[in-house]
């Protein structure tokens, strides 16, 4: 009988033993746990035709496992230059670390049909280059009333006639860019006739959460020269901004980029030894003011 369960207890121990070696083998065979973070330099700048030049931002790329620190990130020690317009433009890093590098000459503006080249050096590593050839101007052929009337019924809210907005085409551009924004979301009343000290709020729909307010804008893009806007665009009442760009190739690429990818897409980007994009628009731009629906 004590045979019998030496025996068992063996058998026990062996299996216990292979059952570890089997672990510790399949482990052994499984791909590492990707933990090693590669840093790159990410690259995001725009031309604005008849803007100065400004907001041209370089940066280190941040592991998606730690918080992201935008001031952390920030590169502000390169030779950051634009060459173009038969001028060399030596940019300056912006010491509030929020506009990244600029021209400080604000007089000068971008120009329209005019190749741009961006260089970037910073220390002995290697040269991110980049160019853009800046769109042909264009303006409204019809804008917005002044003055919008936010309806009371804003279950069904009716069509927006009075907001139908159409501009001229632009040689090689085929999408556009529409941007439409509340440029003061704290004062209301100081653009009432006569003025109050009523202050702005935001438009609450049961469907959307708070974050979606901390923009001030929506933005969409259209392969034609006319739209209407709709009531549900708007996030804000009082004094907004409606753009229209139209992109360069990096810009329209960065954009869809920005739009529809969770993760960067080498095809969509535009920037040499660094990822992300230099590129150009030429805007046309209107104001108005949206008239709350209620007091």
């Amino acid at each position: 009988m004590k045979k019998i369960i030496d025996r068992i207890k063996m058998k026990n121990v062996l299996l216990i033993t292979f059952g570890v070696l089997g672990v510790l083998l399949i482990n052994a065979c499984e791909d590492a746990i990707p933990s090693d973070y590669v840093e790159q330099k990410f690259v995001e700048a725009y031309l604005i035709v008849d803007e100065p030049i400004k907001n041209i931002v370089l940066m280190n790329t941040q592991p998606v496992n730690k918080k992201f620190d935008y001031a952390y990130s920030l590169i502000r020690d390169a030779e950051v230059k634009i060459i173009g317009d038969g001028k060399e433009f030596i940019l300056t890093i912006d010491t509030s670390g929020e506009q990244g590098y600029y021209y400080p000459d604000t007089t000068y503006l971008v120009k329209p049909n005019t190749n741009y080249k961006l260089e970037i050096r910073i220390g002995k590593g290697d040269v991110i280059t980049a160019e853009t050839t800046t769109p042909a101007r264009f303006k409204y052929t019809r804008t917005s009333d002044n003055i919008l009337y936010y309806p009371k019924d804003t279950v069904k809210l009716p069509a927006l006639d009075s907001f139908k907005l159409s501009w001229e085409p632009v040689p090689n551009v085929s999408f556009f860019i529409l941007n439409l924004k509340c440029i003061d979301t704290i004062e209301y009343g100081k653009y009432l006739t006569p003025e109050t000290d009523e202050k702005n709020r935001r438009i609450v729909r049961p469907w959307n959460e708070d974050w979606m307010f901390k923009e001030q804008s929506n933005t969409g893009f259209i392969p034609n020269t006319q739209t209407p806007v709709v009531w549900l665009t708007f996030k804000w009442y009082g004094r907004h901004e409606v753009a229209i760009f139209a992109p360069d190739w990096n810009y329209l690429r960065w954009f869809i980029q920005s739009a529809t990818k969770n993760q960067y897409d080498p095809l969509l980007g535009s920037v040499k030894n660094a990822i992300g994009v230099f590129g150009s628009a030429s805007a046309a731009r209107d104001t108005f003011f949206l008239v709350k629906n209620q007091p």
